[in-house]
């Protein structure tokens, strides 16, 4: 049991006595770990994560807060922050200690992870479901001036060429590597092709979007989803570019037979879950005639923001599995071509969506 940690929990929270600690393994960018407390008998579990050297304190400021907003308009399937001795909902126990919080430990069970979507029908439109609900519940979210380093997708775009370049010209002779430059013209002309243009985007809805909805980041029980957490990529964006997001991680194969194809059966049911939800729902409106008409170059465009992400992480850690990150490489660049070769059918596919009461 890492000592540091439980006399760190001791100065700062009112948790009883930890009992134990168990680091959890999986995600790629904070630390996370499973806390065992007990204060007058009584056992409690609790989330405990230490975010990425790097998080500034805003991005904190603005995921917690969005955390509190949706619980206060009924949403109570994200884990809730628990506030230190002195009330904050985040503490740095000193200059040598990244950032660190501790969060209600969300019942339910592990299934899936990001690159493993291989969700029951059920689930995934219990997923689809549980977004439409998160998108209304975070309805009137003030972030003030805390906001996310990264912007939003529409700005966010553009750069990624150049950040492409960059990455072509560090000399690897790594296999993912080679990849990458086999299919950097591609990437680079699929982003020219899924620009949103002002006008576009006037008319879609903004609101606080997750930014990393996947299957790994949702509890489920009895094929339904009972829990969402992981909300530290968070920010204010086109409602599009979350649920496009998300059809890409829930609606892509990993299949080695059919690796990174775009299954429309499987984006047709998550989509027309959370049309049907959100008519069924008071405030965010169902996607939009803007949004339908865009929604084939958003799936594009949060696939290249998958990549980049890839790209930019391994080219940014030199000690990352070769084969690993090349796996996912290519999982994403074959499901940028499915997107692509697919374009006229998903059109006709969304819409149908405008046609759903």
């Amino acid at each position: 049991m890492p000592r540091r940690l439980v006399d760190i929990m001791a100065e700062f929270y009112d948790l009883g006595r930890v009992q134990d600690v168990y680091e959890i393994f999986g995600g790629y960018v904070n630390r996370s770990y499973r806390l065992v407390a007990q204060r007058a008998g009584v056992r409690n579990d609790y989330f405990l994560r230490e975010y990425q050297p790097g998080i500034t304190e805003d991005q904190i400021k603005f995921e917690h807060a969005l955390i509190n907003h949706c619980a206060a308009r009924g949403f109570t399937f994200a884990a809730q922050v628990i506030a230190s001795r002195h009330g904050a909902t985040y503490i740095k126990p000193d200059k040598n200690e990244g950032y660190m919080a501790v969060f209600e430990f969300l019942e339910g069970e592990d299934k899936y992870a990001w690159n493993n979507p291989a969700l029951n029908c059920e689930e995934l439109v219990s997923a689809s479901r549980m977004l439409a609900n998160f998108h209304t519940a975070a309805i009137g979210f003030d972030p003030g001036t805390s906001l996310r380093v990264e912007p939003p997708i529409r700005e966010l775009l553009p750069t990624l060429r150049s950040g492409f370049k960059h990455y072509a010209q560090t000399g690897s002779e790594s296999k993912f590597h080679r990849f990458f430059l086999s299919h950097l013209k591609n990437i680079l002309m699929s982003i020219e092709n899924s620009q949103v243009t002002e006008a576009e985007a006037s008319h879609m809805p903004l609101c606080a979007i997750h930014c990393d909805f996947h299957p790994g980041n949702l509890k489920y029980k009895h094929n339904r989803v009972v829990g969402i957490f992981d909300f530290d990529w968070s920010k204010i964006d086109l409602r599009l570019f979350d649920v496009c997001m998300a059809v890409d991680y829930f609606c892509s194969s990993w299949d080695e037979r059919n690796d990174g194809d775009l299954d429309l059966e499987k984006a047709a049911r998550f989509l027309n879950a959370y049309q049907d939800q959100l008519h069924q729902t008071d405030g965010m409106k169902p996607l939009v005639a803007a949004e339908i008409d865009n929604l084939p170059g958003m799936l594009t465009a949060a696939g290249l923001c998958i990549i980049n992400w890839i790209v930019s992480t391994f080219h940014g850690n030199g000690d990352l599995n070769d084969d690993e990150y090349l796996t996912y490489l290519k999982h994403s660049v074959r499901l940028m071509y499915s997107i692509e070769k697919q374009r006229s059918t998903i059109s006709q596919m969304a819409a149908k969506l405008l046609k759903q009461k």
